[in-house]
């Protein structure tokens, strides 16, 4: 299976010896991966979901860079968020004077991110980059020894001090047949149980059976693990690890970014318990868990003190939100990404503090 990969597994991701994985260059996206209404869109020359750009940008051009995570990829090519900030600048300034590269990679939290801006993001030569940060999971999952790779198209988290390669691929301390069957029949059954879910809401709502949603009992348990690093008393203390490598991945990005006269903002991504007192509530009821014990508020707190502490400069979305979702949905059926109205209402937040004074006056370093 190790000498096969290259040639057997042509799925989404592939491994990346610098990052561990990457979605594979020109790939077609199955229908309804990255969120409702899409066909299914090709990557481009380095695997993001955009289309390509001269990496030489022509005169003229104000181009940004937007790093983040799967929320790059929900609502697909054209409704992402990212591409309606593209759309809202050319309906401002007319076509191509202000160009976005969506360069989020599902699965990643911003250290890996600080890693891909280095190998890929920077060779478009932006004149800004913003970081989107969501406060779901990105502390949660910035174990400083992880790895995650992408090997026979299964994805496995390796510790980064005990790594070894065979024939330039990681050794993995797991049966890779197995791992691959076991894989390929959960996602089966996943896919398989959110379909029927999803036309099983469909039916009692009268309303479009969503393309992309996660089984009900999967939603809970991922908001459930979320919830871990909410907690009031511990949150600090067990996951300082996380939040330190978090912080000197931030300031190591803008370190890198300060000193090639690049300008750098961070945007804050709400989860949907943070901004739906009816979600947290479900989660709460369904696992019996006491609603005090958690401070929703907390990654952006940490965050947001770190960034003013180091004066780089950030917009939340998260206030925002939290008005919006009490008159409309923002979240897609029973998972965190952003369904249409949400990717619209990030595109209309960022575009107008990217177009204010102030937003312009923070960002000019």
């Amino acid at each position: 299976m190790i000498v096969t990969d290259p040639y057997l597994f042509k799925d989404r991701f592939e491994y990346d010896p610098d990052l561990g994985f990457r979605a594979r260059a020109y790939f077609r996206t199955e229908p309804g991966f990255v969120g409702e209404g899409d066909d299914g869109t090709i990557t481009n020359q380095f695997g993001f979901n955009d289309r390509d750009y001269p990496l030489m940008k022509s005169p003229g051009v104000f181009r940004i860079v937007v790093v983040g995570d799967s929320f790059g990829w929900a609502g697909g090519l054209k409704a992402n968020y990212t591409a309606l900030l593209e759309e809202k600048f050319a309906a401002r300034d007319g076509s191509h004077k202000v160009e976005v590269v969506n360069t989020g990679y599902p699965g990643t939290h911003t250290g890996e991110q600080l890693a891909m801006l280095k190998k890929f993001g920077l060779q478009y030569n932006p004149d800004l980059v913003v970081l989107g940060f969501f406060a779901g999971n990105d502390f949660l999952d910035a174990n400083p020894n992880r790895k995650r790779v992408v090997v026979n198209g299964c994805l496995y988290d390796i510790n980064t001090r005990h790594e070894m390669r065979s024939f330039g691929y990681p050794i993995i301390p797991h049966s890779r047949l197995w791992v691959f069957l076991n894989q390929r029949y959960e996602n089966h059954r996943l896919i398989t149980q959110s379909r029927k879910e999803a036309a099983e809401w469909a039916a009692t709502t009268g309303r479009p059976t969503p393309t992309k949603n996660l089984p009900r009992e999967v939603f809970f348990q991922v908001e459930k693990s979320g919830l871990a690093f909410f907690k009031r008393e511990t949150s600090t203390q067990i996951f300082r690890a996380n939040i330190e490598h978090i912080f000197q991945s931030l300031t190591e990005m803008d370190n890198l970014l300060r000193a090639r006269g690049i300008k750098f903002v961070v945007a804050i991504y709400p989860d949907v318990i943070q901004v739906s007192p009816n979600r947290f509530d479900e989660v709460v009821k369904t696992f019996g868990l006491n609603r005090e014990d958690y401070d929703l508020n907390l990654p952006q707190q940490l965050l947001t003190n770190f960034l003013a502490t180091k004066q780089i400069p950030y917009i939340d979305l998260t206030e925002q939100f939290k008005v919006e979702e009490q008159k409309r949905e923002l979240y897609l059926l029973n998972d965190p990404h952003w369904n249409k109205a949400g990717n619209e209402l990030a595109a209309d937040i960022l575009f107008q503090y990217l177009d204010s004074s102030e937003g312009k006056k923070r960002m000019a370093r």
